[in-house]
């Protein structure tokens, strides 16, 4: 969940640039890295004449994008102990937050300072001294001297804004505490760009083009296998394969907070080989004992060896991964919705699904035609684990309309049918002949509850788009002859021992899902 912010004003306002006098102290702090300072005089800026009709004083982009990067950026948040920072990284969210619900996502300075300008790291380079140098804003003063405004922003050390989607994805498998952090991000970008997606929409048929989300497709490129790559980032799951593909965005991310320096600085033991103590000159206890075999000491003295082994756990189980990481793909293969991240991870995936199909909608030349980019979806989400699918198809808070989600669920079906169903309207006839009545074309039990989540998800579309007919005796024996044929179908199955535990789950959810098909018939015949 995001921090709590301050809701300034309901109505949004219009800008001017901060005041001279003002920009210069807030550019003073910021180069001096004294971003507390300069926050408060921002927040102190914007809610000036907030009783009034008088505009929001602003300043320009690159203090945004140094704002941003201060919410995630690892030196304020994850890799220190430092509280002032920590507050620092928080206030930058709060500030932006603000910002937003003052002026309004769709502002050019946001929007400006949210982009992403290059797929090369040497243009990205480039750019980010071209914003140090030549930038202006309109109160005469050049841009910022501080790299989380240049070489070390997100903007810069990102390829794209769907590189920084694959990364935050992963960190909320296997990393959960850059995920802490991440998140936060993520969400204020969803925000942001749901926002500004809506005002274009309402405007000018060609202000969609000029919206933010629409500027980072703009990169992918036509065909099927650039538009995959956007999909690999929603659907980013930690694995070693993922990873490669979308890995950390600053060196060394993940590391957890450097130690004191009275921790890292222990003072240097006393060498006395009659008394058994060795100093700093043996850091492992075979060593030691290897030594004194030679020179007939015997074996190291208990107390050392006690030492040692307490000072080698300390320093690689509770520093690196106790606390901080899952070290492995193991980690990744937790049950159900937390090997995908989390609910709060899963949210917001939906919600860039929405972003895709209201661009598809609105603008289909900028990415996908409806049909195609649901096509897409089913190639991506078809092979997933159950629980995760489960999310997408019945989610306990819809994110799709009926319509849209009643679509996706009939692509969905193709490859788990065998066959070419409708992409229509689909009505309660089609329904009835082409959805509710069959199992999966195989046995497997994963398969079959999927195809029943798929059938219950449509029934509920119909339903609370009043679609169903008075015919509901019709309805309620097709619905049934389904659910048979289901549990026909795996009835004959052999056991596999080595999957027993996930077939059993399966096995459970197919019934329950049987189950509330029933009392969906049922109520909607009420």
């Amino acid at each position: 969940m995001s921090p709590p912010h301050t809701k300034i004003a309901k109505e949004q306002r219009t800008v001017q640039p901060l005041r001279s006098a003002v920009q210069f102290h807030c550019k003073v702090c910021v180069e001096e890295k004294l971003f507390s300072q300069a926050l408060s005089l921002l927040i102190s800026s914007l809610q000036a004449g907030l009783d009034t009709d008088s505009p929001a004083f602003l300043p320009s982009s690159p203090y945004f994008n140094l704002f941003s990067t201060l919410v995630v950026h690892p030196t304020y948040n994850t890799r220190t102990n430092n509280a002032d920072k920590k507050n620092e990284s928080n206030a930058a969210l709060r500030y932006i937050r603000n910002v937003v619900e003052v002026v309004g996502a769709g502002n050019g300075t946001l929007k400006n300072a949210f982009r992403f300008d290059g797929p090369s790291r040497s243009d990205r380079s480039n750019r980010a001294k071209t914003r140090q140098a030549d930038v202006v804003d309109a109160s005469g003063e050049s841009s910022l001297d501080s790299p989380y405004a240049g070489l070390q922003s997100v903007s810069n050390r990102a390829q794209d804004f769907w590189a920084v989607v694959g990364w935050a994805f992963n960190c909320s498998v296997r990393h959960k505490a850059r995920w802490s952090r991440w998140s936060l991000w993520m969400e204020l970008m969803m925000d942001i760009l749901e926002e500004d997606l809506t005002r274009a929409a309402s405007c000018e048929p060609d202000e969609v083009a000029d919206s933010l989300f629409a500027h980072y497709l703009s990169p992918i490129g036509e065909g099927r296998n650039n538009r995959r790559r956007v999909m690999r980032a929603i659907t980013a799951d930690g694995t070693t394969k993922s990873m490669a593909e979308f890995g950390e965005i600053w060196k060394d991310e993940t590391n957890p907070p450097k130690k004191q320096d009275d921790e890292r600085a222990p003072k240097r033991q006393k060498l006395d080989l009659e008394k058994g103590q060795y100093g700093d000159y043996f850091d492992d206890e075979s060593e030691v004992e290897d030594i004194l075999v030679q020179i007939g000491g015997g074996a190291a003295p208990a107390g050392t060896r006690r030492k040692r082994r307490s000072a080698g756990r300390t320093d690689n189980a509770d520093a690196r991964d106790g606390t901080y990481d899952m070290p492995s793909d193991q980690g990744c293969e937790a049950a159900g919705v937390e090997a995908f991240g989390g609910m709060e991870s899963m949210r917001l995936r939906q919600r860039l699904l929405v972003l895709l199909a209201r661009i598809s909608s609105d603008a289909p030349h900028l990415f996908a035609e409806t049909e195609d980019l649901f096509d897409l979806f089913a190639e991506f989400f078809r092979p997933l684990p159950l629980d995760v699918f489960q999310q997408f198809v019945t989610p306990q808070t819809p994110y799709f309309a009926p319509d849209l989600q009643a679509s996706f669920n009939a692509m969905l079906f193709r490859p788990l049918l065998g066959s070419s169903t409708t992409t229509g309207i689909i009505t309660q006839e089609i329904f009835e002949e082409q959805f509710a009545p069959n199992a999966a074309t195989n046995t497997s039990l994963e398969d079959n509850a999927k195809v029943s989540l798929l059938t219950e998800s449509l029934l509920r579309a119909l339903w609370s788009t009043k679609l169903l007919s008075s015919d509901f005796s019709r309805l309620g024996n097709v619905v049934e002859d389904g659910i048979n044929a289901r549990n026909d179908k795996v009835s004959g199955r052999k056991g596999n021992a080595k999957r027993s535990e996930a077939e059993a789950h399966a096995r459970q959810l197919l019934k329950c899902s049987s189950e509330r098909l029933r009392v969906l018939v049922l109520v909607a015949a009420s």
